[in-house]
């Protein structure tokens, strides 16, 4: 337990003094109300032996130590809240900058549902842990055994017959724990089921309005809520009888300690004034007795949301050097051996070898699978090789700083990814110190600032979810600004012009054109056509390099390449006719 909540108890330790300032408070608290029934009990036990009573000073007193408790209960809950805010804060502070820093894999084997759930709904959840299960706990404690101290003093019998009453609840409630436990960590896994199909709905609302799928996908829906329903109504129906045994443990000793009570009266043990407070006293301390092994229960239930946030803490970080420069040398890129494979048993790139020097045009062809994806993918420290060296400018990649070597790279994809904001602050994120003539400048280098200015919100106007307000082609040339803005060494291609336009196209090669000037440019090809004039290019073939030349020499060979080229232009094409 310890080690899978290490980075909570951590949050909580740092503001632990909170923590600290409220169990002393609770403990002065617990005194004061011990003073003021034993006041209460001296006076009875006076006015019963025929003394006078004061009984002006005694409202006074009884008033002054009434104010004191509301003071202390005052400040014992700001303590409590400032404990639980600071832990929150610090806690989600935490876990989205490990986000920022997991390994990319993370996120290839867990939905960005369930990853939406643990960092919003489960740390919402520490509110009840914090703020009531672990400070009643630990002041139910106190309370108990400044209670149990007085009771003890009172007569010793008394305190040994409470101490055997009560303790089978504790055996009663670690089975009721076990069985919510489990139950509680299901409905959060049912949750983030609901919250995926759901995302998924509203992602994907036009494939499934075009396909006709919106029932299956109701019916999917419908059977998650039952599921969660069911599990729900399992624990309410555990939750409820416990209460109620509860409440039968709670009576029974109550009765039984009261009786002894009034039999030590009339033996003449203890006074009729210490049974009237021993009463008073004994339902203060049954209700801190009871209520410890119940907030247990309630603390291990929002536990399973701590765990579930920890296991994202818990991952492994991206590795990460110190260098941010590369060495003098006129290789920007080099793989050495490198095997890579996402899941054991099924290699995509075996025994790689390849170098890009600096400025020159690369490009990787080949057929679907091949794992001319899975390189640009390595390119940006993605991934760990399985086995071999990658090196980006002389300088081995586990020795750069994963931030420094991805500032190396700009991407331009056939993917575009666009953040439902402006599109001022989509191109900004190419450079976020740009300033708004930077902007613009980077807009017009990729062909789209006329489009911008003519919009009537112009570089404020909103690009929708993932930028549905824009065509693919105007999408496409702001993802080409982020690039011309970011003004990195070395430029990644992801077939940018292959769902666009032929008068669009065109738009986007002129920006291109510009853009590769002066850089080390490498292209993911599906189209051949637009890699001509490449300087190399490389052919994948399960997982390996193939063949690799220029175009000319490429269809010469007669090989692999020669084959996709003829394929993609349908002509039987000579090497006469290339030259």
């Amino acid at each position: 337990m310890k080690n899978k909540l290490r980075n909570f108890t951590r949050c909580c330790l740092k503001y632990g003094w909170y923590f600290v300032a409220e169990l002393l408070l609770a403990y002065i608290l617990s005194l004061v109300m011990v003073r003021g029934n034993t006041l209460i009990g001296d006076a009875i036990d006076t006015l019963l032996s025929g003394v006078e009573v004061d009984f002006k000073g005694f409202i006074v007193i009884l008033l002054a130590m009434t104010a004191l408790g509301f003071i202390l209960a005052f400040l014992k809950s700001i303590c409590i809240s400032r404990f639980a805010i600071g832990v929150q804060t610090k806690y989600k502070e935490m876990v989205v900058k490990k986000l920022y820093h997991l390994e990319y894999k993370y996120f290839d084997k867990n939905s960005s549902a369930s990853v939406i759930n643990k960092v919003n709904s489960d740390i919402a959840a520490l509110d009840g842990l914090l703020n009531q299960n672990m400070p009643e706990v630990c002041t139910n404690i106190v309370a108990m055994i400044t209670y149990a101290v007085y009771v003890g003093s009172i007569n010793w019998q008394l305190l040994v017959l409470i101490m055997v009453c009560y303790p089978v609840l504790f055996y009663f409630t670690n089975k009721v724990v076990r069985k919510l436990e489990s139950l509680r960590k299901v409905f959060r896994q049912k949750s983030d089921i609901i919250t995926e199909i759901s995302q998924d709905c509203v992602s994907g609302i036009m494939v499934l309005r075009t396909f006709g799928a919106e029932a299956h996908f109701q019916e999917k829906l419908s059977a998650a809520a039952d599921d969660l329903v069911d599990n729900e109504a399992k624990r309410t129906r555990i939750s409820n009888n416990a209460i109620l045994v509860r409440r039968m443990l709670q009576w029974l000793p109550n009765i039984i300690c009261a009786v002894y009570a009034y039999f030590l009266v009339i033996k003449g043990n203890i006074s009729l004034g210490e049974l009237v407070v021993f009463l008073m006293i004994l339902q203060k301390f049954v209700d801190a007795y009871i209520g410890i092994p119940f907030n247990f229960v309630d603390a291990k239930e929002n536990l399973v949301c701590v765990k579930r946030v920890e296991e994202i803490l818990c991952e492994e970080d991206e590795p990460c050097g110190t260098e941010t420069t590369g060495m003098d040398t006129d290789a920007a890129i080099t793989f050495n051996g490198v095997d890579f494979s996402y899941t054991e048993g099924k290699q995509v790139l075996s025994d790689l070898a390849f170098e890009i020097r600096k400025g020159s045009s690369v490009a990787f062809v080949g057929d679907s699978g091949g794992g001319k994806s899975t390189i640009f993918h390595l390119l940006c420290g993605f991934y760990r090789l399985d086995k071999g060296t990658y090196s980006l400018f002389g300088r081995p990649f586990l020795e750069w700083n994963i931030e420094a070597a991805r500032e190396q790279f700009a991407l331009v994809s056939q993917n575009v990814f666009l953040f439902p904001t402006t599109i001022r602050e989509n191109v900004r994120y190419g450079n976020q110190s740009a300033t708004d003539e930077e902007i613009v400048e980077a807009c017009k280098k990729a062909r789209i600032h006329e489009f911008i200015a003519g919009l009537p919100e112009g570089y404020d106007s909103i690009v929708g979810e993932r930028g549905i307000l824009l065509s693919g082609g105007e999408r496409q040339r702001i993802s080409m600004a982020r690039a011309f803005l970011k003004n990195a060494p070395i430029l990644l291609l992801d077939e940018p012009t292959s769902a666009v336009d032929v008068e669009t196209e065109s738009l986007i090669q002129e920006a291109l054109d510009e853009l590769a000037e002066n850089r080390t440019c490498i292209t993911i090809a599906h189209r051949l056509s637009t890699i001509k004039s490449a300087d190399t290019i490389m052919v994948l073939k399960d997982g390996k390099i193939a063949e690799s030349g220029t175009h000319r020499e490429l269809i010469q060979y007669g090989g692999v390449y020669a084959g996709l080229y003829g394929k993609e232009e349908n002509t039987h094409e000579t090497v006469e006719d290339i030259y």
